[in-house]
Protein backbone atom coordinates (compact mmCIF):
# COMPACT_ATOMS: atom_id res chain seq x y z
CA UNK A 1 0.00 0.00 0.00
CA UNK A 2 1.24 3.72 -0.98
CA UNK A 3 0.93 6.15 1.84
CA UNK A 4 1.78 9.16 -1.35
CA UNK A 5 -2.26 9.94 -1.13
CA UNK A 6 -1.90 10.76 2.43
CA UNK A 7 1.55 12.54 2.76
CA UNK A 8 0.49 14.99 -0.54
CA UNK A 9 -2.69 15.64 2.30
CA UNK A 10 0.08 16.72 5.23
CA UNK A 11 1.85 18.59 2.94
CA UNK A 12 -0.46 20.60 2.23
CA UNK A 13 -0.43 21.98 6.32
CA UNK A 14 3.35 21.64 6.72
CA UNK A 15 4.62 24.87 5.77
CA UNK A 16 8.74 27.18 6.74
CA UNK A 17 10.46 23.65 7.62
CA UNK A 18 13.40 22.74 7.26
CA UNK A 19 14.58 19.16 6.99
CA UNK A 20 18.71 18.57 6.83
CA UNK A 21 19.21 14.83 6.30
CA UNK A 22 21.49 12.08 5.60
CA UNK A 23 21.06 9.33 4.18
CA UNK A 24 17.95 9.74 3.94
CA UNK A 25 16.89 11.74 0.78
CA UNK A 26 14.37 8.91 -0.69
CA UNK A 27 12.33 9.49 2.75
CA UNK A 28 13.18 13.34 2.49
CA UNK A 29 12.63 13.79 -1.45
CA UNK A 30 8.39 12.99 -0.30
CA UNK A 31 8.69 16.67 1.32
CA UNK A 32 9.70 18.72 -1.12
CA UNK A 33 7.67 21.92 -1.88
CA UNK A 34 8.17 25.62 -1.78
CA UNK A 35 7.73 25.79 2.02
CA UNK A 36 10.02 23.01 2.84
CA UNK A 37 13.55 23.42 3.05
CA UNK A 38 15.80 19.86 2.05
CA UNK A 39 19.51 20.21 2.69
CA UNK A 40 21.32 17.25 2.83
CA UNK A 41 24.08 16.73 5.24
CA UNK A 42 26.51 14.33 3.90
CA UNK A 43 28.02 12.56 6.75
CA UNK A 44 26.68 10.27 8.63
CA UNK A 45 26.96 6.49 9.03
CA UNK A 46 22.97 5.69 9.04
CA UNK A 47 20.47 7.68 8.48
CA UNK A 48 19.54 10.93 9.99
CA UNK A 49 17.04 13.86 9.76
CA UNK A 50 16.67 16.94 11.88
CA UNK A 51 13.66 19.19 11.46
CA UNK A 52 14.04 23.02 11.99
CA UNK A 53 11.62 25.47 12.71
CA UNK A 54 11.83 29.23 11.99
CA UNK A 55 13.26 29.86 15.33
CA UNK A 56 15.48 27.19 15.34
CA UNK A 57 15.84 23.34 15.96
CA UNK A 58 12.51 21.14 16.62
CA UNK A 59 13.69 17.57 17.04
CA UNK A 60 15.82 14.80 15.68
CA UNK A 61 14.93 11.58 14.43
CA UNK A 62 17.66 8.79 13.90
CA UNK A 63 16.57 6.12 11.58
CA UNK A 64 13.33 6.88 8.92
CA UNK A 65 9.88 6.83 10.15
CA UNK A 66 8.17 4.01 8.55
CA UNK A 67 5.12 2.03 9.62
CA UNK A 68 3.65 3.12 13.54
CA UNK A 69 6.32 6.08 13.80
CA UNK A 70 5.09 8.16 10.08
CA UNK A 71 1.96 9.34 11.04
CA UNK A 72 3.39 10.82 14.74
CA UNK A 73 6.34 12.29 12.59
CA UNK A 74 3.89 13.83 9.90
CA UNK A 75 1.86 15.06 12.82
CA UNK A 76 4.88 16.81 14.11
CA UNK A 77 5.87 18.63 11.14
CA UNK A 78 2.50 19.74 11.00
CA UNK A 79 2.12 20.62 14.64
CA UNK A 80 5.35 22.76 13.57
CA UNK A 81 3.38 24.38 11.28
CA UNK A 82 0.86 25.41 12.74
CA UNK A 83 1.61 25.72 16.14
CA UNK A 84 -1.44 22.75 17.13
CA UNK A 85 -1.02 20.87 20.27
CA UNK A 86 -3.25 18.65 21.79
CA UNK A 87 -2.56 18.57 25.78
CA UNK A 88 -4.50 19.60 28.31
CA UNK A 89 -3.42 22.44 30.98
CA UNK A 90 -2.01 20.31 33.70
CA UNK A 91 0.32 18.47 30.45
CA UNK A 92 1.54 21.99 29.24
CA UNK A 93 2.41 22.97 32.80
CA UNK A 94 4.40 19.74 33.18
CA UNK A 95 5.42 19.68 29.39
CA UNK A 96 6.88 23.52 29.86
CA UNK A 97 8.98 22.41 33.45
CA UNK A 98 10.76 19.05 31.61
CA UNK A 99 14.38 20.28 31.06
CA UNK A 100 17.34 18.87 28.79
CA UNK A 101 18.05 16.11 26.68
CA UNK A 102 15.47 13.21 25.63
CA UNK A 103 16.26 10.40 23.85
CA UNK A 104 13.03 8.47 22.58
CA UNK A 105 14.20 5.00 21.88
CA UNK A 106 11.59 3.39 19.46
CA UNK A 107 11.23 0.70 16.59
CA UNK A 108 8.79 0.80 13.76
CA UNK A 109 6.30 -2.00 14.33
CA UNK A 110 6.18 -1.13 18.25
CA UNK A 111 2.78 -0.09 18.87
CA UNK A 112 3.40 1.96 22.59
CA UNK A 113 5.62 3.96 20.85
CA UNK A 114 3.61 6.54 18.07
CA UNK A 115 1.40 7.59 21.87
CA UNK A 116 4.61 8.63 23.44
CA UNK A 117 6.28 9.68 20.48
CA UNK A 118 2.94 11.90 19.75
CA UNK A 119 3.51 13.46 23.50
CA UNK A 120 7.18 14.48 23.11
CA UNK A 121 6.52 15.91 19.92
CA UNK A 122 4.75 18.29 22.00
CA UNK A 123 7.01 18.96 24.32
CA UNK A 124 9.54 19.67 22.39
CA UNK A 125 7.05 22.44 20.42
CA UNK A 126 5.77 24.31 23.29
CA UNK A 127 9.08 23.88 25.74
CA UNK A 128 12.76 25.21 23.87
CA UNK A 129 14.22 24.22 27.03
CA UNK A 130 14.09 20.52 25.56
CA UNK A 131 16.40 18.75 22.87
CA UNK A 132 14.38 15.81 21.63
CA UNK A 133 15.83 12.97 19.64
CA UNK A 134 14.12 9.83 18.73
CA UNK A 135 16.20 7.03 17.83
CA UNK A 136 15.25 4.08 15.79
CA UNK A 137 16.74 1.47 18.44
CA UNK A 138 16.96 -1.76 15.95
CA UNK A 139 18.87 0.44 13.35
CA UNK A 140 20.54 2.39 16.24
CA UNK A 141 21.69 -0.96 18.24
CA UNK A 142 24.77 0.66 19.50
CA UNK A 143 22.96 3.27 21.20
CA UNK A 144 20.40 0.85 22.51
CA UNK A 145 23.29 -0.93 23.76
CA UNK A 146 24.64 1.91 25.40
CA UNK A 147 21.59 2.86 27.01
CA UNK A 148 20.52 -0.50 27.74
CA UNK A 149 17.09 -0.55 25.85
CA UNK A 150 15.64 -3.70 25.88
CA UNK A 151 11.68 -2.55 25.63
CA UNK A 152 10.46 0.21 23.78
CA UNK A 153 9.47 2.69 23.88
CA UNK A 154 12.55 3.75 26.67
CA UNK A 155 12.99 7.40 27.51
CA UNK A 156 16.59 8.81 28.43
CA UNK A 157 16.45 12.12 30.11
CA UNK A 158 19.26 14.04 30.39
CA UNK A 159 21.73 10.57 30.26
CA UNK A 160 20.60 9.58 33.62
CA UNK A 161 17.38 8.89 34.24
CA UNK A 162 15.02 6.23 32.40
CA UNK A 163 11.84 6.54 31.60
CA UNK A 164 9.62 3.72 30.48
CA UNK A 165 7.41 5.17 27.85
CA UNK A 166 3.86 3.16 27.94
CA UNK A 167 2.59 4.68 30.24
CA UNK A 168 -0.38 7.31 30.05
CA UNK A 169 0.60 11.03 28.41
CA UNK A 170 0.01 12.69 31.95
CA UNK A 171 2.02 9.79 33.96
CA UNK A 172 5.34 10.07 31.75
CA UNK A 173 4.76 13.72 31.39
CA UNK A 174 4.93 13.90 35.94
CA UNK A 175 8.19 11.64 35.34
CA UNK A 176 9.75 13.69 33.16
CA UNK A 177 9.09 16.59 35.16
CA UNK A 178 9.91 15.51 38.46
CA UNK A 179 13.43 13.39 36.48
CA UNK A 180 14.12 17.13 35.16
CA UNK A 181 14.16 18.91 38.60
CA UNK A 182 16.69 16.14 40.19
CA UNK A 183 18.99 16.20 37.44
CA UNK A 184 19.76 19.92 37.02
Amino acid sequence: MSYDYVIRQYLKAIKDITLRHCKASDFVEFFRSESIRIEDEGNCQKPEIHVYLSDGKYFSYYGIPSMNELWPFLNALVRGSTGAIQLDSEELQLAKKVKGDIKLFVTPECTKCPITAELLYQVALVNRNVKLEVVDSELYDDLSKKYRVMNVPKIILNEKAEIPGGFPPHIVLKMLAKSSEATS
